[in-house]
C-alpha cells in the first residue's frame, strides 16, 4: 500500500494577500519568461504542448533572484517554511501553463536528485490537476500542497480555463 505523501492546506493566507500575489501574477507587467519545456529543463522535446511561462524567485544554488517582486513574495515562503519545517530555501520560481484541449499531462519529474520538501502554491482558480503516485489534487486558489520532493509528480495543464498559476517551491529537509 501507498502511504500518502501530500498534504493539503486550504486558505493558506489571508484572502488579502492571496488577492494580491493574484494582481501581481495576473498583471500585464509580471514578468514571465517563456520555456520550452515547464517540467524540465534543458531538454527541448518535439511536443507542443510541454511549454509553459516561469518566473524565478529564488534560484538554487544561488540564492534569491533579479526579481524585483521577490520581497513580496517573502512572508509566503516563510509561512510554507513554518508549515514543512524548513530553515532553508532551495529554490521559488513562479509557473505557469496554458489551456490545452486535452488537458496535457507534462513529464513526471523530480525537481532534484536529493531529499526535499516539495510545496506548490497554487495562486488561481484552475483545473490541471498535481498528481504525486496516487494522488492527485485539484488547483484551488490560496491552497497550499506539499510532499516529498524525490518523489515523481506532474501536472496537468487546464483544459477549461485559460492557465494555471502557481508558485513552486523547494526547501531542504532538517537534518534531525
Amino acid at each position: 500500500m501507498v502511504q500518502k505523501n501530500m498534504k493539503i492546506y486550504d486558505n493558506f493566507l489571508s484572502k488579502t494577500y492571496h488577492k494580491e500575489i493574484l494582481n501581481l501574477m495576473t498583471s500585464d507587467t509580471f514578468g514571465w519568461s517563456y520555456n520550452n519545456n515547464i517540467t524540465t529543463e534543458n531538454i527541448i522535446g518535439d511536443d507542443l504542448s510541454e511549454y509553459g511561462f516561469s518566473h524565478p524567485f529564488w534560484e538554487y544554488p544561488t540564492g534569491p533572484s533579479r526579481s524585483i517582486d521577490w520581497p513580496f513574495i517573502m512572508p509566503l515562503i516563510y509561512n510554507i517554511m513554518d508549515t514543512v519545517g524548513s530553515e532553508q530555501i532551495l529554490r521559488v520560481r513562479g509557473d505557469m501553463t496554458m489551456y490545452s484541449p486535452t488537458g496535457y499531462k507534462h513529464n513526471d519529474h523530480t525537481d532534484f536528485d536529493f531529499p526535499n520538501i516539495a510545496a506548490i502554491y497554487y495562486v488561481n482558480d484552475s483545473d490541471g490537476n498535481t498528481v504525486c503516485l496516487d494522488q492527485e489534487v485539484e488547483p484551488k486558489s490560496n491552497r497550499l500542497v506539499t510532499f516529498s520532493g524525490e518523489i515523481p509528480h506532474t501536472g496537468y495543464s487546464p483544459s477549461k480555463h485559460k492557465n494555471r498559476i502557481l508558485i513552486n517551491s523547494n526547501y531542504e529537509k532538517n537534518k534531525n
